[in-house]
Formats: C-alpha cells, sequence, structure tokens
C-alpha cells in the first residue's frame, strides 16, 4: 500500500499563517522592548538679572539758613533727602567728597571775594562742638540715619540718629563712606539726611568778608 503525505507548509495559506502566529507571538515582546527603550529629558530655563543702582537728591542747591552776621556771628544749616535704589543683594555704599573750586576742596569759598569758611576740624563724626572753632569760621557736613534697609556700617556713621550728631570735615583727596548696606533696598529706596553746617564765631579773626559763599559736594553710589 503507498502512502502519500502532504507537506502543508507548502501551501502559501499555510505559510501565511505560521508567520502570522509567530508575529502575533513576537509582538508583546517587541513592544515591550520599543517601551524600555523610551527615555525622558528635563530643560531648565534661566534668566540673569544684573545689578542697577540710583541715587537722587532731593535738592541740589541749598541755602544754609538763617543768614549769619558777620561780626557778631552765628550759624547756618541746611539738608536735603539722599535717596538710594539697587537691586543688588550685598547691598551699596555711598562716598563724599567735597570738590569746591575756586579755594580749598572742602571749604566754603567766597564767590566774589577771598574770604572763606575753613573746614570743620573733626575727622571722626561727633556732635558739632563750637569750641572746636577756635575763633575762626568753619564749614562742616554730617548725616541722620533716617531709613536704611540694614544697618549702617560705614564706619563712625551707624549711630547718626539725630541732627546734631554725626559732624566731620568734609573729604577731599580720598572719598569719604558715609553709608555701607549688605542687602537690596525696598521698591522706594533708602534715605538719609545729608546736612550742612557753616558757623562764624563773634569777633572772628580774620573777618569773614560780606558775600555769598558756596561748597560743591559730590556724592557717588556704588554697588558692592
Amino acid at each position: 500500500m503507498k502512502l502519500t503525505f502532504l507537506n502543508h507548509y507548502h501551501s502559501p495559506l499555510a505559510l501565511t499563517l505560521v508567520i502570522f502566529f509567530l508575529l502575533l507571538a513576537v509582538y508583546p515582546m517587541v513592544e515591550a522592548g520599543f517601551v524600555t527603550a523610551a527615555s525622558s529629558a528635563t530643560v531648565v530655563s534661566k534668566q540673569q538679572i544684573t545689578s542697577e543702582i540710583s541715587l537722587t537728591v532731593s535738592s541740589s542747591t541749598m541755602v544754609l539758613l538763617p543768614s549769619i552776621a558777620g561780626l557778631t556771628g552765628g550759624a547756618g544749616y541746611a539738608s536735603t533727602t539722599v535717596n538710594i535704589v539697587t537691586n543688588n543683594k550685598n547691598g551699596y555704599t555711598v562716598n563724599i567728597q567735597g570738590t569746591t573750586t575756586p579755594g580749598e576742596l572742602g571749604e566754603m569759598s567766597g564767590d566774589t571775594t577771598a574770604g572763606y569758611f575753613g573746614d570743620y576740624p573733626a575727622t571722626v563724626p561727633e556732635t558739632w562742638a563750637s569750641s572746636s572753632a577756635n575763633g575762626v569760621s568753619r564749614f562742616g557736613f554730617g548725616i541722620t540715619n533716617t531709613s536704611l534697609s540694614s544697618a549702617n556700617g560705614a564706619s563712625g556713621y551707624g549711630t547718626c540718629a539725630g541732627f546734631e550728631s554725626c559732624w566731620s570735615k568734609l573729604a577731599t583727596t580720598t572719598a569719604k563712606a558715609v553709608v555701607t548696606t549688605s542687602t537690596f533696598t525696598p521698591y522706594s529706596g533708602d534715605n538719609f539726611q545729608l546736612k550742612f553746617h557753616a558757623q562764624v564765631p563773634a569777633n572772628s579773626n580774620p573777618l569773614v568778608p560780606q558775600d555769598w559763599y558756596t561748597a560743591t559736594t559730590t556724592l557717588t553710589a556704588v554697588v558692592i
């Protein structure tokens, strides 16, 4: 008896079915491979903000009052509010320097005569002492801490709370720090009073000629 075996794999339909079922079996493994191969990334955005600083004064030209009688003497005063605004996180320093010309730096000089007010002698801020004038006319400056974002770290100026405190001579060759802070200011800024004092003692020797007297002062604010 002759036996005949049919090779079903030679049938196109059978081959197609075999491939189909093989793909069904393999697909879950291939899909898992795709999922495992996926990756993620983190994107960081950065923006730099640079520091800036602004210094303004409420009055850039001041008249000391009252007028001083040339023989009997007296004292004149004036002040202006200094405002500083900065976003610098380390704070700022305000320096002051006398820049009067003509005449000696730091002095009040006569506009039309050779008269002048000498420097107030104190280099360390102190309460104004009339006795320090030594019988001659004197001119000095001071500050009053009004509203600062941090304690004033400038040497000698940390406790300048009253109008009569913290007077000294103007720096001339080298600017002098009068305010130093350690942080940024509020939106409205920091404020302090810059004040000036001119004094003529009775029977001043030498006499102070009749005239208008002028002193020019430069303030500079720098970030730390």
